[in-house]
């Protein structure tokens, strides 16, 4: 004897809907815990020479992978930058403008750091955002009152990782400090 078990059409059509709405919400509304594969497999330092820099200065871009960035201060309240061994990947960019022959104390570097999880594949920050990234800009000269290492809280950045590239946009500004850098616009292949 066939036993035929009879669901009343309308809970047929209850379950049957809320089974879609349970599968649009996993499909779409959780976060991927896919490691971006271009930061991945990265093992070392990358770096990359900036050909964009100003007249009398040379520019790169270095890609530090599995490190996290962190301030510090000495004891007569100078800051610093250390970073320490962490699943993160730090974006480092450096514009050492050339020495003046036979000139003491000609120095002059700036830095932007930026620090990003391996799970963003796009970023795009205004403003007070930008600390999310802990986006660090630093003058290291003979310039008194003016050299050290401050937190970016004035500009836009947008951060794209696409298969093998990484596009970095910037534009920012750091009160009261004078700065030759304040636009870095790269396409980076890895």
């Amino acid at each position: 004897m066939n036993l035929i078990i009879l669901i009343p059409l309308q809970k047929f059509i209850f379950v049957k809907k809320v089974f879609l709405v349970i599968l649009f919400f996993a499909l779409t509304g959780c976060k991927s815990n896919h490691i971006n594969t271009s930061l991945k497999n990265l093992e070392e330092t990358f770096v990359v020479d900036i050909k964009n820099c100003v007249d009398n200065a040379q520019c790169n871009l270095e890609i530090i992978p599995n490190s996290h960035l962190i301030i510090k201060q000495d004891e007569f309240k100078n800051s610093y930058i250390e970073l320490e061994k962490r699943t993160n990947t730090v974006i480092k960019y450096q514009l050492d403008k050339r020495k003046v022959p036979n000139t003491a104390d000609s120095n002059y570097t700036e830095l932007l750091y930026i620090e990003i999880d391996n799970y963003n594949k796009t970023l795009i920050l205004k403003d007070e955002e930008l600390q999310r990234v802990k986006m660090i800009y630093g003058r290291l000269c003979f310039c008194k009152g003016s050299s050290g290492y401050f937190k970016v809280k004035k500009g836009h950045l947008e951060l794209i990782l696409k298969k093998n590239h990484l596009t970095l946009s910037a534009n920012f500004s750091v009160e009261n400090i004078p700065q030759i850098t304040t636009q870095i616009h790269e396409i980076i292949t890895l």
